[in-house]
C-alpha cells in the first residue's frame, strides 16, 4: 500500500469519524476547515481563506402533539423556534393554497404534490424552480403560525426546508404520522414546539495554490461542510480525503510545469455561498485554468465510481476515454449539475465531475458512515485523477476548452 493511499484513509477517518457532522457556523466546521488549512501549509501552499457569515443554528428539541399523543417529527433545518397550537388545514397543490383565506392562527398541513421533494432555498440564484418560489412565497403571504411537511418516503422525516430565510416555523413528518393526522384533523388541534437557536456564524473557503512555469492551472476541488446529522462520510469526507491525498502527493514533486489551485469549499448544502464568494473575486482568473475536477460523493464499496466532461474539447474527451480504458471499473456517465463544478463548466472551465452511483437513501442522513466506504474505491478515483493530470502539463487552455462555433 502506498504511503498515498494510506494518506486518504487518514484524511477520510480524521473527518468522517473524528470531526463528524460539519455544519455551516458549528464548532465541527471550522475544526475541519483548520484541519485542511493546516494540511494545505504543510504542504507549503501559498493558503487564502474567504469567510463568510453564516447562521448558527442548533436544534435543541422537536415536539408535535396531536389528539393527545406526542408524534414523531423533525424540526426543518434553520427554523426558528414556536411553541404554537392550532387547527389543521391540509393542502396537497399548490392552487389549493392559493385559493385558501389567511392562515394565521392555523397550522398549514402540506402534503402530495407540495411536499413530493426538498424546497430549494429562496436566496439560492443558479436553480430555484418556479413553483418553489411560488409555494413559499404563498406561505409567506397566507402567514400560518407553523408548517407541517409530510415526506412522502416511508419512514422517513428528512427536513424538506434547509433556508434560513424562511422565517415561518416548520417540522417535518413521516407519511406514517401524516396519515394519523389526515385521517383525524377535522376533530383535533394539534401543538408544534421547535426549540431552536440561532445565532450569527461564520465559514470559510480554503484556497491553496501552487505555482506554475507560467499563468495557467489545473482547479481541484471538494466541498468539507455537511447537512445537520450526518456524518457525511460518502457527502463529503470522501471528496475532501482525496483532494488533500492529492495536494501532499502533488506537492512532493518537482516535476511539474502548470500550477494547481485546490478548494475546499463551504456551504455547498446551503446556498452554494462558498462557490459565489470565490466567483466574486476569482472569476477573472478562471480563463488561465486548463482543467477543473471536482470530488463529491465517491467510494461507497457497493458503489460504481463515476466521471463525465462538462464544457471541454473533444480532444480532451478522446484523452480522458482513453484513460478511463485503464479503469474499467469507472462509469462515464451524464453531466450533472449538482456540485461545485458548475462554478467552472458555467463559465467556460472544462469541468470533470468525480461521483459514484451506490445506495442512493444514505446521502443527507445518519446512515452516511464510514462503514458503506472502500479504500480501493477511494483510491481508484485518486489515481485517475493523478493520471488526468500528468498528462496536461504539455497542453494549453487553449487545447482543453470547447471549441466556439463559427458563424
Amino acid at each position: 500500500m502506498s504511503t498515498f493511499q494510506e494518506g486518504v484513509m487518514d484524511h477520510f477517518i480524521l473527518l468522517s469519524e473524528k470531526i463528524g457532522c460539519r455544519p455551516v457556523g458549528s464548532k465541527a466546521n471550522h475544526a475541519a476547515a483548520d484541519y485542511i488549512e493546516e494540511t494545505f501549509r504543510n504542504a507549503g501552499l501559498v493558503v487564502e481563506k474567504q469567510e463568510f457569515e453564516v447562521p448558527a443554528w442548533h436544534l435543541h428539541e422537536t415536539n408535535l402533539e396531536f389528539n393527545g399523543e406526542t408524534l414523531e417529527s423533525q424540526g426543518n433545518n434553520f427554523s426558528e423556534a414556536c411553541e404554537v397550537s392550532g387547527e389543521i388545514v391540509p393542502f396537497c397543490t399548490l392552487e389549493e393554497l392559493e385559493s385558501s383565506s389567511y392562515l394565521g392562527g392555523n397550522i398549514a398541513f402540506l402534503y402530495g404534490e407540495l411536499s413530493k421533494e426538498n424546497y430549494v432555498p429562496k436566496g439560492f440564484t443558479i436553480y430555484n424552480p418556479d413553483h418553489h418560489q411560488k409555494t413559499l412565497k404563498l406561505l409567506e403571504e397566507k402567514n400560518p403560525s407553523a408548517i407541517i411537511f409530510v415526506r412522502m418516503e416511508k419512514g422517513k422525516n428528512l427536513p424538506i426546508i434547509n433556508d434560513w430565510d424562511f422565517s415561518i416555523p416548520s417540522l417535518t413528518i413521516s407519511p406514517e404520522v401524516g396519515l394519523k393526522i389526515m385521517n383525524d384533523y377535522q376533530r383535533s388541534s394539534a401543538t408544534c414546539k421547535i426549540h431552536s437557536k440561532r445565532n450569527k456564524g461564520w465559514t470559510k473557503n480554503i484556497i491553496g495554490r501552487k505555482q506554475g512555469q507560467g499563468k495557467e492551472k489545473i482547479i481541484l476541488a471538494a466541498h468539507y461542510d455537511t447537512v445537520f446529522e450526518t456524518n457525511g462520510a460518502y457527502d463529503n469526507a470522501s471528496g475532501i480525503a482525496i483532494l488533500l491525498s492529492l495536494v501532499e502527493e502533488i506537492s512532493r514533486r518537482k516535476d511539474w510545469k502548470v500550477g494547481f489551485e485546490f478548494i475546499a469549499f463551504s456551504s455547498e448544502e446551503y446556498l452554494g455561498l462558498g462557490d459565489e464568494y470565490y466567483l466574486r473575486e476569482h472569476k477573472g482568473s478562471l480563463e488561465d485554468a486548463i482543467l477543473a475536477l471536482n470530488f463529491d460523493g465517491v467510494g461507497q464499496t457497493l458503489g460504481t465510481n463515476n466521471i463525465t466532461l462538462m464544457a471541454g474539447s473533444d480532444e480532451l474527451e478522446i484523452y480522458l476515454r482513453n484513460i478511463k480504458r485503464e479503469f474499467p471499473a469507472v462509469q462515464w456517465t451524464l453531466p450533472w449539475y449538482e456540485s461545485n463544478h458548475y462554478t467552472f463548466f458555467s463559465n467556460g472551465v472544462p469541468s470533470i465531475p468525480f461521483s459514484s452511483n451506490g445506495v442512493r437513501d444514505l446521502i443527507h442522513t445518519k446512515d452516511d458512515t464510514i462503514q458503506w466506504m472502500n479504500e480501493c474505491k477511494l483510491n481508484e478515483v485518486r489515481v485517475f485523477a493523478l493520471e488526468i493530470i500528468e498528462g496536461l502539463q504539455e497542453k494549453s487552455n487553449v487545447w482543453t476548452r470547447k471549441k466556439q462555433a463559427s458563424l
